[in-house]
């Protein structure tokens, strides 16, 4: 980095690392994103990463006088902190001008940008007061919440875990199963808002088991209750890949836990749905964990006194 920067640029670098003015490093398509912050001066988003075999960037400053193959002070900061905090790159990431976008999404990004800044604050402030998830994404984008921590991580567990303990309780009904898979579902959805970690993965994966072990009750029902196993794991299962997707997790490692909890379930897991990973463990990976998961003569579930899912479901 130091020879592939003029040294005017590298020692500017290094002084706004110095000032704290940059916020925390998150994974964003396989690449490094973080926001550069001032006291006094605008706010940029900046995005470094390796696409098609060459080291690349983009950052809101569009400085004009940074040649359009040329680092950018923000890009060369974040570039150096990735690179002191052990990031680890992907070797055909995606920056986000190249992420796909809605078309109605894009427009009224568009209409947005046409915005006083101070009434687009407001307007976003007033909808972040009563959307968890919006508000967790607001704080984790200006760099105020980083990854989640020890102890967030443990209270988020026992959260789970009480959510699912208390959903069969007393006396209890298969609608207190359904809300209770629901309210896992958001909670994950919250979390899937503040910068991936490791650790947080491991929390959805464990959670998945959770709702995996609750789900048998509503398969017993299915008459009733058909739609929401499927709706309610469809649900964990996205924020799983999502969070895999940020994280890019050595793929030997995430098929073997793939078969462990595929394993373990009495019931399909809800993250059995192997397509979904094809991006991540590649058609081989995805091979061994059909194979696995089912093995020749065995039924897809192992039951325990619980139906064989419905040929319609």
């Amino acid at each position: 980095m130091r020879r592939a920067v003029d040294p005017p640029v590298y020692r500017a670098a290094e002084e706004l690392l110095a000032s704290g003015q940059l916020g925390e490093i998150t994974t964003v398509g396989g690449g490094a994103q973080s926001i550069v912050s001032s006291d006094h001066g605008p706010v940029y988003e900046v995005w470094v990463g390796v696409v098609r075999g060459a080291f690349s960037a983009e950052c809101d400053c569009a400085d004009e006088g940074v040649e359009p193959n040329e680092l950018c002070v923000h890009a060369v900061a974040v570039t150096l902190a990735a690179l002191r905090g052990g990031f680890t790159w992907s070797s055909a990431a995606t920056p986000p001008s190249g992420a796909v976008i809605e078309p109605e999404v894009r427009r009224l990004a568009d209409v947005a940008a046409t915005l006083p800044p101070r009434r687009l604050a407001m307007l976003v402030a007033e909808h972040a007061a009563v959307d968890r998830r919006l508000a967790t994404r607001l704080m984790t984008y200006a760099g105020k919440l980083g990854p989640l921590t020890d102890a967030e991580l443990a209270v988020l567990r026992k959260t789970i875990d009480g959510i699912a303990q208390d959903a069969t309780a007393g006396r209890w009904d298969l609608h207190d199963v359904a809300k209770a898979g629901q309210r896992i579902v958001d909670e994950l959805e919250v979390v899937a808002m503040r910068p991936a970690s490791a650790q947080a993965l491991l929390l959805v994966e464990h959670a998945a088991q959770v709702w995996d072990g609750l789900s048998g009750y509503l398969y017993e029902g299915w008459e009733t209750y058909g739609a929401e196993p499927e709706e309610i794991g469809g649900g964990l299962r996205a924020v799983h890949v999502r969070m895999c997707e940020e994280l890019q997790p050595d793929p030997d490692q995430l098929v073997g836990r793939l078969i462990e909890i595929l394993a373990q379930s009495d019931v399909t897991s809800c993250l059995d749905d192997p397509e979904d990973y094809m991006s991540l463990l590649g058609r081989e990976r995805i091979t061994t964990l059909r194979r696995r998961r089912c093995p020749p003569g065995s039924p897809s579930w192992s039951g325990k006194g619980l139906p064989a899912r419905p040929a319609s479901h």
